[in-house]
């Protein structure tokens, strides 16, 4: 696929943020979550986010990907900036540059595995014919070349995710924005699709930003962050989290 002229392969990191802040209204007052989070990644990058439940790791993770907004702070797409954009212009953008892998698979019961990835392609304004394509034989490298018309009840859970993979990357993105994908899967299917991530991810040098509680899923990364009291604190090489924030 040829590359958008929109998006062109960039010295710029793909993904900027810069003093991001983020609070939700309680009974009891405000409740701080985010509290000035700088954050770059390079194109082919993987990065890694723990923290304990609660601590707003999805809330990043939303923030980064468009699907919230921060109360203050900036965001930068390739090198374009994206906070304070209108919902059309986000929604536009991140079909075509930024593909997302949740905990709950998120598939369209109705429609079939296929079907399932070649929707990314079309809300992006695809071709039908290049997005089958491409939706296809994404299918067959994570390995799902005979279950292309099932429908996700009749699909495992790791098969499930093995779709979303494929759905998340059929557009080409330069980003995954990866939240728990082996939260719902045993220990042997995770490991199956964690490696399968990296392999795919890696081979289209497309960055990766993973949420997770898994320390070993986590430890595979360049860089390895924990999100604690509404700040990153870069964990990488065993450095100790209260010396060094990003």
């Amino acid at each position: 696929m040829p590359v958008d002229p929109q998006f062109p392969r960039a010295a710029a990191p793909v993904l900027q943020a810069s003093a991001l802040a983020k609070s939700f209204k309680t009974p009891h007052g405000s409740l701080p979550v985010l509290d000035g989070v700088s954050l770059d990644i390079e194109a082919g990058r993987f990065v890694s986010i723990r923290g304990a439940s609660g601590a707003g790791k999805t809330t990043l993770l939303q923030i980064l990907g468009g699907l919230d907004r921060a109360d203050s702070g900036e965001l930068h797409w390739n090198g374009e900036r994206v906070s304070g954009r209108g919902n059309a212009f986000l929604a536009n953008r991140r079909a075509r540059w930024l593909g997302y892998v949740f905990q709950a698979y998120h598939l369209v019961p109705e429609l079939t595995a296929l079907e399932n990835v070649a929707l990314a392609g079309r809300i992006a304004g695809r071709p039908r014919r290049e997005t089958n394509t491409d939706a296809s034989a994404l299918l067959e490298r994570v390995g799902l070349s005979g279950r292309m018309t099932h429908l996700p009840g009749q699909l495992s859970g790791g098969e499930c995710q093995r779709v979303a993979l494929a759905r998340a990357l059929v557009n080409h993105p330069r980003l995954i924005l990866a939240d728990e994908p082996t939260g719902n899967l045993d220990e042997h299917t995770g490991e199956e699709i964690m490696a399968l991530l990296l392999e795919l991810t890696k081979a289209e040098n497309v960055a990766l930003i993973l949420v997770t509680h898994n320390i070993a899923f986590a430890n595979l990364a360049s860089q390895t962050l924990v999100l604690r009291h509404g700040k990153l604190h870069d964990e990488t090489n065993g450095d100790n989290p209260e010396n060094r924030s990003v």
